[in-house]
């Protein structure tokens, strides 16, 4: 054993005899003997050498340590030991654990004591039956962990418990079956253990210590009380020689007067569980009990314990009462000791304390309670002191003071009664004074609370209380008069305090009357009550009609008694003739002052007297007729809304002067002269006060006002009150049509861009419908809403409820109705009406399409065939549209979809119904295609921004999504085989989309449209029945003897695919193909169209449709058609069909030589350098964009047939000798395009992409000169933008290799192009892209400026260093560069300080469209900014220096250190890396050796010379090129400081100025280095050029002329001890 083990234990051994040596004047004995207690902090540790797992031995020793985290980290290690085990806890554990757990158990920390019980019950339950014989010596600690005062231990201990013992019987079983080792446990611990003996003092604390010793204590009695309390009488007469014994214990009952609560709460609850159980024992030591509890115990502390004390009190007493007495023994009386218990007070217990209190009076004998008056004072001193004192709870003292009153009675009723009455007087009078006439000084008999007048009228009532009472109450009447007649004028600043106050008075006065005649009070209670109010009364209205009413107070104490003392009152014959003379003649005249309040009260508890309706009515009369003012509507409000009112009154439903002045009072409330106040009051008794008429001009008042933008948040308001406060005269108004108004104005109101007005009017309209809903069978109340519903469908305007409010609206009508299966009816209304919506759609029908809609719609040219007519219908400004732009015949469909989307009502309505929806849904949605793809189009809506675009399109996405998923579910005929198949809703709209193409109007063309597009999706989704082939062909038959050129076309367009695997389709082909090969064009132009119309359809329609016609039959319609290509007098669309005719059959003919070739380039080389432009009338029928767009296919077909493998050689001579000018001819065209934007036009858009892609093709030496190129830079059409740029940029590096020449030879200034600088002139602001949209695209107008300035850098990148010097002096002259530096940091946040994070983004690069819009500006300004400080960092510098703002500075450098200057610094470094290794090897005086280290941003050149090297470094900072490069000299050899600092100071010079080249630096540095050694010669005296000092020879003999070092020069002086030269031998001349 090492030193400190014996050191340890024998300072143990010390402790622990000096703990136990005497305790409880037991004889000294050993701390290491058998009886140690397992608590003790000295017991032996465990045996843990049978114990296999060391990890677990470790734990078990850590448990022993001191520390509570090391502890609790131990028990966490056996927990998981005992968890992971997959048999049983070996034996080993087990005994050292039982041997460890109590002591444990009882620890200071609470999570050690929690961690405890939870592993002493996963090892009961690993260990099974086994652990029953270590019960003895844990069950006992285990069960006092029940009682814990940490719950959570607590609660731990309970569910250890319940592994074990699953049930209360179990558990009740191992309190009997062990209840002698619990109880020697307990006693044990109770006899023998102390703070000392269960805590070290060496490491614990006192309070520490103090706290642990009371835990156990508590634990343990608490414990012995649950024996006596669960166990049968039979099983605790087993034990019950241990229960004397332990009752009679003296330490046991002092634990009732112990310092800690939960010791003494745990003792008194055994004590009342002893008295119950153990009678005889405690009567046994009643003298104990009584010295304890009475004698000690009435005088002792019981803060947080005085509850159960006093129970236990109670308890004692009523079972021994003798305890006062037989067994009292105290130097002190118990009356004095009661006295001294009664002056503490509750010690903050509950108010039940106090009842208690009551009891214990009710049970001491009366032997020890006094007997003289003296006494009693003093006793009921000592209690008023206990509950007046500052720590008592005020909301006790009502239930308090009764008690008190009750004691005060029964202490009086053992005395005289002349010391009753003195008792009394004293005693409990002052107490209700108090109340009565509430006196500062007298505040501790105040009893507050709504309780005080039971307890005052208790106090009055009882013992011979009524005697001094019938004495008094005149006084107390009296002085109620006083103050009246004393109360403050109206003048005085006290006049309110004064008058509430005797208000205040005369309601206690009231009450405590009318309370005591409820308590039996003795008969001559009531006249001596009726006297004092009658008096009151009577003096009250004397002083108000003497001071006009203004006393409000004098007509307060009036209304009150009448109100809580009326029988008393009216019981009285004078009083009652005051009362009914007042109310006649009085109230009227002083109604209008500040009493009218009070004078209502009065006026309506005579409501039943014959003199009522006279007296009312004048009295509103005498209201009405006063001038408006506040006092007026105060007196009404009071007169309508007086809680006094009968439920049946009807006076003024039939006043019409009274309802004409409610409806004014609400005008003035909408207007905004006055607030609802007024109305609130009267809407709370509505029923009484407004008759129902004017309920309804009120509502209909409100209703107009909320149209009125000025009124409608006074109506908004006004209807809140109205729907809360008056919910039924609401329900009965929305049925009617101005109920119907009023729902619309509501909803429009809801989309209010003014948020209090919008969230106002949701609140109200919520609640509406809220009442609604409590009444779903009102079924006018549901057509007042179908109504609006249909309203808002029906009609556009800009007061139009939105499309997503009606939505709303008609789900929750429809949720309400849907469990119930909605009626026919419900499903009409709430779809829109067919009739209507046919009738909204007529006039975008009669649009005739725009030409160029030919190249995106499914009947390509058939658009040229709609007949033209004039209406203009839907562009006029007076159509009908909405807030946002949409015709009505748009927010049917937009709705319909929604609702539809949503909800099943479209499969519970009729197949007819179904059919015409559906029919009118799909021309809806040709048209909104067509307006999506060519704004203003048809104008079904009239906006065209980026927010009407996206709903638009959510619209066609919806609308094609449900059609297609009708046309799966609904398609039956499609599928079978037979006609007989079910027809649905389908056939009925396919049929009126056939039946509505038969002609040539806008209107026949959107049907076959439709018609096609419905026809092509059912094949495609469910195939073709070949059973059915035969009857298409048999209809397209028919189809082509008729004139309904529509039919044919969507027939064709729809049938497409089924058709092309017939010879119909071929058949039809060939014949077109040969009446067009004979037709002549300028007689039958119409013809011609049409015919051309139909063959493209079926050539672009179906696959390989061209493969069989005759190759010859193809060369002659060739032949034939470019003579008419060739006529100017061919109409544009017949040239656009006769181009897409030719790109699929010449394909077919590539191998046949001849002119056709060269005709064809040559047509279309004069198509595109026309000067011709889109016409601004797009319903003119010139509009070159379909040919446009066919030239350009034809052209990309002829590129591909050059490229085949044997292409035609006419064709390659051809291509060949027209390369320049189909160049121009494209070039021309991208020129013509900047006219137009194509935001919005997808069919330019698609034009302007296909020639982007021609162009892209062409080889770059055709292009011609770029300078009528730039404005495209601003168009607005990404393509044309995008192709101008991308020309411009690939002829920039050969131009400026031509300007660079040019340049040097004639030495003349390079100027950047005036057109590429008048196009960043203008910088964008943030002020002007405020309303730009970033949603589709970067703004153009922002992308062409960012363009160009990439056009600029590119400059300065591909010129020569003369050239860029130039450029960036050009820059630097106009300016150009700050606009951009502005612009570019408030976009990027930098004004802000809030730049944006582009860690994720190369801003070396910039690849166009890969980013969305707003995230790809922040990168083209980012990579412009890279390029910036890449070419012209010196001017970037410059602004940045001169920047005023103060946080754009800082954030622009931080900025730039995280995301720019890595890469600037990364090419800086990487252009020295390849200028030193491009040095010029043969030359080695010259070169320099450069290093240069990327991770440290540094540059290291160096020149050897002679072995030496003289050395400088550039070092980049963070933010290079804002902070400039710092050069430092490393290494000085052969010039001197001042030089050497001259060269480093130049290095760093030429870097700044030289636009932070360092190449330019360091080529500046060698120039110096080199100039500085060229012509040098060894020093004559050393044979070298560098000293030893590191200068040069400078010392030279005018002699001989030789140089020589100044150091050597010296050296030769001294050791030759002369001054002449080493050579010549002459003297040295220095001069």
């Amino acid at each position: 054993m090492s030193k400190r083990q014996i050191k340890a234990q024998a300072s143990s051994s010390r402790a622990a005899s000096g703990v136990f040596g005497s305790a409880f004047g037991s004889p000294s004995t050993s701390a290491f003997g058998a009886t140690s207690s397992p608590l003790s902090y000295v017991t032996e540790p465990p045996d843990l050498s049978s114990i296999s797992d060391p990890n677990v031995v470790v734990a078990f020793k850590n448990l022993s340590k001191k520390d509570s985290t090391t502890k609790a980290k131990a028990l966490e290690d056996i927990q998981t030991y005992v968890s992971s085990l997959t048999g049983q806890v070996e034996e080993a554990v087990l005994e050292a654990w039982i041997k460890i757990f109590p002591r444990t158990s009882i620890d200071s920390s609470r999570r050690v004591r929690q961690l405890v019980q939870v592993v002493h019950g996963q090892i009961s339950v690993s260990c099974g039956k086994r652990i029953a014989k270590f019960m003895p010596g844990a069950v006992g600690p285990w069960l006092c962990g029940l009682y814990d005062n940490d719950r959570s231990v607590a609660r731990a201990t309970q569910e250890s418990l319940q592994h074990i013992f699953s049930t209360p019987e179990k558990l009740q079983n191992v309190r009997r079956a062990y209840q002698q080792p619990i109880l020697e446990y307990c006693r044990n611990v109770i006899d023998n253990e102390s703070s000392q003996t269960l805590s070290d003092e060496r490491a614990v604390s006192p309070d520490d210590a103090e706290a642990k010793y009371s835990r156990v204590i508590a634990a343990c009695v608490a414990v012995i009380g649950s024996l006596l309390a669960d166990l049968t009488p039979e099983d605790i007469l087993k034990q019950q020689t241990v229960y004397s014994g332990l009752l009679g214990v003296e330490k046991l009952w002092n634990f009732a007067i112990y310092e800690d609560a939960a010791v003494r709460r745990s003792t008194h609850r055994f004590l009342k569980t002893c008295i119950l159980r153990q009678q005889e024992a405690v009567a046994a030591n009643l003298s104990t009990i009584s010295r304890s509890y009475l004698s000690n115990g009435l005088n002792s502390d019981q803060t947080g314990s005085a509850y159960d004390y006093s129970e236990a009190l109670v308890a004692l007493t009523t079972s021994h009462p003798t305890v006062w007495s037989e067994h009292y023994k105290s130097k002190k009386s118990a009356s004095q000791r009661l006295r001294q218990f009664l002056k503490r007070g509750s010690q903050s217990g509950p108010l039940e304390f106090w009842d208690n209190i009551a009891k214990l009076f009710e049970r001491i004998p009366k032997s020890v309670l006094p007997t003289t008056e003296v006494d009693a004072i003093e006793l009921l001193g000592a209690m008023h002191s206990g509950i007046t004192k500052k720590d008592e709870p005020r909301g006790n003292l009502s239930r308090v003071f009764s008690a008190y009153s009750d004691i005060a009675i029964m202490l009086s009723n053992l005395l005289s009664e002349q010391d009753q009455l003195r008792l009394l007087g004293e005693m409990l009078l002052p107490m209700i004074s108090q109340y009565l006439r509430p006196n500062p000084g007298q505040s501790q008999w105040t009893v507050p609370g709504a309780q005080g007048p039971g307890v005052i009228a208790k106090a009055m009532t009882s013992g011979i209380m009524p005697s001094i009472i019938e004495k008094e109450w005149p006084n107390y009447a009296e002085a109620l008069i006083e103050d009246i007649k004393t109360s403050a004028p109206e003048q005085s600043k006290e006049y309110d305090r004064s008058q509430t106050a005797l208000v205040q008075h005369s309601s206690k006065f009231a009450a405590v009357q009318a309370q005591a005649l409820l308590n039996h009070a003795p008969n001559s209670f009531s006249s001596v009550f009726s006297r004092a109010s009658t008096l009151i009364i009577t003096e009250a209205l004397n002083v108000l009609k003497i001071r006009n009413g203004k006393p409000y107070g004098a007509a307060g104490v009036v209304a009150e008694i009448l109100r809580l003392c009326d029988q008393i009152v009216l019981t009285n014959e004078e009083a009652k003739d005051k009362l009914l003379d007042f109310v006649q003649h009085d109230i009227p005249k002083l109604f209008l002052s500040p009493s009218c309040s009070q004078l209502a009260e009065i006026l309506y508890t005579f409501k039943d007297a014959p003199i009522f309706e006279e007296s009312w009515r004048k009295t509103l009369r005498e209201v009405l007729g006063a001038p408006d003012s506040p006092t007026k509507s105060v007196a009404i409000k009071h007169l309508l809304a007086s809680p006094r009112i009968p439920s049946n009154f009807e006076l003024a439903l039939s006043d019409s002067d009274l309802q004409s002045y409610i409806n004014k009072n609400v005008h003035y409330a909408l207007e905004g002269s006055s607030n609802w106040a007024f109305l609130s009051q009267m809407l709370q008794r509505s029923s009484i006060a407004i008759a129902a008429e004017t309920m309804e001009e009120i509502l209909a008042s409100m209703t107009q006002s909320l149209s009125i933008a000025e009124y409608a948040p006074n109506a908004l308001q006004g209807l809140h009150q109205v729907v809360k406060q008056s919910p039924a005269s609401l329900r009965s108004f929305v049925p009617t049509s101005e109920g119907s108004e009023l729902i619309r104005s509501l909803l429009f109101l809801i989309e209010s861009p003014e948020d209090h007005v919008a969230q106002e009017a949701s609140s109200v309209n919520v609640l509406i419908h809220g009442i609604l809903s409590q009444n779903s069978g009102d079924t006018a109340s549901k057509q007042s809403i179908f109504g609006v519903i249909q309203s808002g469908l029906k009609e556009a305007s800009p007061n139009s409820i939105s499309i997503e409010t009606l939505v709303n609206l008609s789900k929750k009508i429809w949720e309400a109705e849907e469990s119930k299966l909605a009626s026919s009816e419900t499903v009409t209304q709430l779809l829109p009406s067919i009739s209507a919506w046919e009738q909204a759609l007529a006039p975008f029908l009669d649009v005739t399409p725009r030409p160029s809609l030919a190249i995106t719609n499914p009947l390509g040219g058939s658009t040229y065939l709609v007949k033209q007519t004039p209406s203009r219908i839907p562009y006029s400004k007076s159509f009908p549209r909405d807030s946002e732009g949409y015709s009505a015949a748009f927010r049917s469909a937009y709705y319909l979809i929604k609702i539809v989307k949503e909800t099943d009502i479209f499969d519970l309505t009729s197949d007819e119904m179904r059919g015409k929806i559906f029919r009118l849904l799909s021309l809806t949605v040709q048209l909104a295609d067509d307006n999506l793809g060519l704004a203003g189009s048809n104008n079904m809506w009239s906006e065209y921004t980026p927010e009407v675009e996206t709903d638009a399109l959510l619209f066609v996405s919806y609308a094609q999504s449900f059609i297609t998923n009708q046309l799966r579910e609904h398609s039956a005929r499609w599928v079978g085989d037979t006609e007989e198949s079910n027809h649905s809703f389908l056939d009925v709209a396919m049929n009126e989309l056939r039946n509505g193409s038969q002609s040539l109007s806008a209107s026949a063309y959107y049907n076959a449209r439709a018609f096609s597009t419905l026809v092509a999706e059912l094949v495609e989704m469910h195939g073709w029945n070949s059973k059915k082939t035969t009857e298409i062909q048999a209809t397209l038959k028919g189809l082509r003897k008729s004139d309904d050129v529509f039919s044919v076309a969507g027939f064709l367009a729809g049938y497409r695919m089924p058709l092309s695997i017939t010879k119909s389709s071929a058949r039809m082909c060939n014949e077109l193909v040969a009446d067009l090969t004979g037709l002549d064009l300028q007689k039958r132009p119409e013809e011609g169209l049409r015919q051309l119309v139909m063959l493209n359809l079926i050539l672009h329609g179906q696959d390989n449709a061209a493969e069989d016609i005759a190759k010859q039959r193809v060369i002659f319609f060739i032949k034939h058609v470019i003579p008419w290509l060739q006529d100017d007098a061919t109409d544009l669309p017949t040239q656009a069909e006769i181009c897409r005719s030719i790109v699929v059959l010449l394909p077919l003919i590539g191998d046949i030589y001849g002119s056709h070739w060269a005709e064809i380039l040559q047509y279309l080389i004069t198509s595109w350098s026309k000067k011709q432009r889109p016409s601004e009338n797009e319903f003119a029928m010139d509009s070159p964009i379909p040919l446009t767009y066919a030239s350009l296919k034809l052209y990309s077909v002829l590129r591909t047939l050059t490229k085949d493998e044997d292409p035609n050689d006419d064709l390659l001579d051809a291509w060949k000798g027209s390369e320049n000018e189909v160049a121009t001819g494209l070039i021309t065209l991208l020129k013509r395009s900047q006219h137009f934007p194509d935001e919005f036009h997808q069919p330019l858009k698609i034009v302007n992409e296909l020639l982007a892609r021609q162009i892209s093709k062409m080889p770059l030496q055709h292009m011609e000169e770029p300078e009528e190129l730039f404005p495209l830079l601003y168009v607005e059409s990404i393509p044309v933008q995008q192709t101008a740029f991308d020309i411009l940029r690939k002829r920039i590096p050969e131009a400026q290799e031509q300007v660079s020449v040019e340049a040097a030879l004639d030495n003349a200034t390079a100027r950047l192009p005036e057109e590429l600088l008048s196009l960043i002139l203008d910088a964008p602001t943030m002020t002007a892209l405020a309303d730009a949209s970033f949603e589709r695209n970067m703004p153009l107008p922002l992308r062409g400026y960012l363009l160009s300035w990439i056009l600029v850098f590119d400059h300065l990148q591909y010129s020569s260093y003369k050239v860029k010097t130039d450029y960036i002096e050009h820059i630097k002259e106009g300016d150009y560069l700050t606009r951009l530096l502005e612009f570019m940091f408030d976009f990027l946040g930098h004004d802000r300080g809030k730049p944006v994070d582009v860690s994720r983004l190369d801003v070396t690069t910039y690849i166009p469209n890969t980013e969305p819009p707003e995230k790809e500006t922040q990168w083209l300004l980012t990579h412009l900014y890279y390029l910036c400080l890449k070419h012209i960092p010196s001017l970037v510098k410059s602004w940045w220096i001169d920047c005023k703002s103060r946080q754009k500075v800082l954030a622009v450098e931080t900025w730039t250190e995280r995301f720019i200057s890595p890469h600037v610094i990364s090419d800086a470094l990487t252009s020295v890396s390849e200028w030193a290794k491009s040095q010029d090897a043969s030359d080695e005086s010259e070169a320099l050796q450069v290093k240069v280290s990327q991770r440290a941003r540094e540059v290291t050149a160096a020149y050897e010379v002679e072995e030496q090297t003289m050395r400088i470094m550039i070092r980049l900072p963070g933010a290079y090129p804002l902070q400039q490069a710092s050069v430092e000299g490393v290494n000085r050899v052969a010039v001197d400081e001042k030089k050497w600092r001259n060269w480093v100071i130049n290095t760093q010079g030429v870097i700044t100025f030289s636009n932070g080249n360092l190449v330019d630096g360091l080529i500046a540095w060698r120039r110096n280095v080199v100039g500085a050694l060229k012509g040098q010669t060894e020093c004559a005296i050393c044979y070298s050029i560098i000293s030893a000092d590191k200068q040069l020879p400078s010392k030279r003999c005018s002699t001989c002329k030789n140089l020589f070092h100044s150091s050597c020069l010296f050296k030769w002086f001294k050791t030759s001890n002369a001054s002449s030269c080493p050579l010549c031998r002459n003297a040295f001349n220095y001069g």
